[in-house]
């Protein structure tokens, strides 16, 4: 097939002049003809020997024999290439200067990703990878340098955007995320890191000991640094990690051992702290995952968040329990816990006072925190606990009145108009700040750590701050709690319970009876009663929660005797004023002693007090002062009946549900006092909805005809 009369399509790149018409073409075939080896020759067939006019010699054998009107295509590409595509230049320069060229436009294409990759070499330089002191995140886990950790953001999360504007605005909240997230955790020292640096430069020196010593033979055996021993781990300063000489070995392993001893309580108490970061940021990821949580019922009451995998040890060593005295049993009584108050000294007062309703102190009470919620949950609560003529207190830490739901204020106070309960209500004002530190609006339904503000007094009764550090309000609730048993009674009746979930059926404090004897003033000790989850369900070694809440204020090493024992809940406990008072000193001074900060310990310093025998067994004699005894409830079979546990199946296949009488029941059949952790089967909060609904019809008309 002959070539194509037209000039060859390279002809037309940008580097090449545009071909000339076709007439040209055709007169300058003229000049050349095919020889009879597809070699060309001009029309005179004077060569001259010049190889330029000839083909290549492999191309020999197979060069077509053309007419001589039509030149072959190699003639067309080497006429067009020396004539129009930089003619004059040669062929070397053109291969270099394209060469250059297709280099530029790789280095254009690129420039991009080589940015980022130079970026992120010289941060790693600059922050110690290759050279000095590395920047690391909390307990020496490392963080992506800021160019890097942006990209991944980018590449990870972000998703196409309807609008330049948008993505602009986007794109800029998150590098602005992302920076202030990077300088926080480069920020972050390292014991960990910084001394593996430290020993790598010991063990350096002593290397250029030994290879000096090499060089010139040591006289004496004992002062060789040769194939002495060698610690792994950095031992400080003033203590190398290797001996001066072979024949300080000993002495040096003796301080050796003593120092990695200290280190070994420095590396406990730092991997406590660590695990209780992890669990707070854990909670967090609850809360971003909008898992339904509230201040007063914390997760570990129902276990209705328990999960398949076993928690692994947060200690490896045993951690000192707190530093209090535990008395043998029949020992004579003991204080053992000072008041919430003496924390900042003996001097400090109480300033709390109600925002409205009168205690009486002769009267039984009912606490409650209760703050952030709406009206339903305040009808459901008053108005099951009216229904079973209960005339006592009910004492209530509400949210700040510019804070408070609609109507909730005004139905509480309708309360004391009315014959019957006395609500008394608390307006706690809390400063309360994220995991950060960053000031917050509210506890966050208990996921934000917050202080008490204008709560304590000096002796002058001015307010001073609060002296605890800040921690959840599930766990400061005790302190509230604590505040307001002495305004009652020694032999009054108190409980605590949570307020979002519980519903009365009977009077709980009907048939109970004083414990005072004739011509008595006051009641000496008095009875504890605390209430247990389903031991069969739940214990707390097979409960993730209950087992490292234990684990992390204590140490595994002294929790782990009660990892067989059944899960007793802190959201529902009741018993005398005098032993309540007690109970409430021992919650506050477990969080001062142990400083355990997630949401729910509160939970473990209520079964570590019972379980380790500091405020008593059941039917043991007075061993602390206030608590005559503690008696532990099975589930469904006390005042109050914790349902948490019992997930499995409806509560009516477990005969604890009547569903035509609308009743929660014991074990035994009969009614159950007080039904905590209803909402937990579908039927018993179906029907409680039912009651809500029915409670506020009544309270819109009450207010209608007031």
């Amino acid at each position: 097939r002959p070539p194509s009369p037209l000039p060859p399509k390279s002809c037309t790149r940008s580097l090449c002049y545009n071909p000339p018409s076709l007439s040209a073409m055709m007169q300058r075939r003229a000049k050349h003809v095919v020889g009879p080896h597809g070699t060309t020759a001009s029309n005179n067939d004077d060569d001259g020997g010049s190889a330029k006019h000839k083909t290549h010699p492999l191309l020999v054998p197979f060069a077509p024999r053309l007419p001589a009107s039509i030149p072959p295509r190699s003639a067309a590409v080497s006429e067009c290439s020396s004539r129009y595509c930089l003619p004059g230049v040669p062929a070397p320069l053109k291969f270099i200067l394209l060469s250059f060229l297709g280099f530029a436009a790789l280095m254009v294409m690129t420039a991009k990703d080589r940015h980022v990759h130079h970026h992120y070499k010289n941060h790693k330089e600059d922050s110690g990878i290759r050279g000095g002191m590395q920047k690391e995140m909390l307990h020496g886990v490392p963080h992506a340098p800021e160019s890097l950790h942006k990209k991944i953001v980018r590449e990870k999360y972000s998703q196409p955007q309807k609008s330049e504007g948008t993505d602009t605005i986007n794109k800029a909240a998150e590098r602005s995320a992302s920076v202030e997230a990077s300088e926080r955790m480069l920020n972050q020292p390292s014991r960990f890191v910084d001394s593996e640096k430290k020993l790598k430069q010991q063990l350096l020196l002593l290397m250029e000991k030994q290879k000096a010593e090499k060089r010139s033979s040591a006289s004496n055996p004992n002062d060789s640094v040769l194939g002495i021993k060698i610690s792994n781990r950095y031992l400080g300063e003033d203590l190398l990690p290797y001996p001066e000489s072979k024949g300080g070995e000993k002495e040096w392993e003796k301080l050796m051992q003593d120092r990695k001893k200290e280190l070994s309580k420095v590396d406990t108490q730092e991997w406590k702290e660590l695990m209780q970061q992890y669990s707070d940021m854990m909670e967090d990821i609850v809360q971003d995952t909008g898992v339904e949580d509230h201040s007063d019922e914390s997760i570990h009451n129902s276990e209705e968040h328990m999960e398949n995998n076993h928690v692994e040890d947060t200690t490896k060593e045993e951690l000192s329990p707190p530093a209090l005295a535990i008395p043998k049993h029949g020992t004579a009584k003991s204080k053992l816990w000072p008041t919430p108050a003496e924390k900042e000294g003996e001097d400090t007062t109480i300033l709390l006072k109600p925002a409205f309703g009168t205690h009486r102190p002769a009267s039984n009470a009912i606490f409650v925190f209760a703050e952030g919620y709406d009206l339903s949950i305040y009808l459901a609560f008053v108005e099951s606990l009216v229904n079973t003529g209960y005339t006592g207190d009910v004492v209530l830490s509400i949210s700040s009145e510019d804070k408070l739901k609609p109507d909730v204020k005004e139905y509480l106070l309708s309360k004391n108009a009315r014959a019957g309960l006395n609500i008394v209500a608390y307006e706690v004002e809390w400063s309360c700040f994220k995991r950060s530190g960053q000031a917050a609006s509210g506890s966050g339904e208990g996921m934000h750590h917050c202080q008490m503000n204008h709560a304590f007094g000096n002796a002058s009764g001015e307010a001073i701050p609060d002296p605890r550090e800040p921690r959840p309000v599930a766990t400061a609730r005790y302190e509230l709690y604590w505040m307001w048993s002495l305004q009652y009674n020694s032999d009054s009746w108190l409980m605590l319970i949570d307020a979002r979930d519980a519903w009365f059926q009977l009077d709980p404090f009907k048939g109970l009876a004083t414990s005072v004897s004739p011509g008595d003033d006051v009641l000496v000790a008095g009875e504890l009663h605390l209430f247990g989850e389903n031991a069969d369900v739940v214990r707390i070694g097979t409960s993730n929660y209950n087992r490292n809440w234990l684990v992390t204020a204590y140490g595994k090493n002294v929790v782990e005797p009660y990892f067989e024992k059944p899960v007793i809940c802190s959201g529902s406990t009741m018993g005398q004023q005098v032993a309540i008072e007690t109970y409430l000193r021992a919650m506050v001074a477990e969080f001062d002693a142990t400083n355990c900060k997630s949401k729910g310990c509160d939970q473990g310093f209520h079964n570590y007090l019972y379980y380790s025998g500091k405020l008593g067994h059941e039917n043991d004699d007075v061993i602390v002062e206030g608590i005559a005894k503690v008696i532990v409830h099975d589930q469904g079979k006390g005042i109050i009946n914790n349902l948490g546990a019992l997930r499995d199946k409806p509560l009516s296949e477990w005969g604890l549900y009547d569903a035509k009488k609308e009743v929660v029941l014991q074990w035994d059949g009969s009614v159950s006092a007080v039904a905590h952790q209803y909402d937990r089967d579908k039927e018993v909060n179906a029907m409680v909805r039912g009651k809500k609904r029915l409670f506020e019809k009544q309270w819109k008309d009450f207010v209608a005809q007031s």
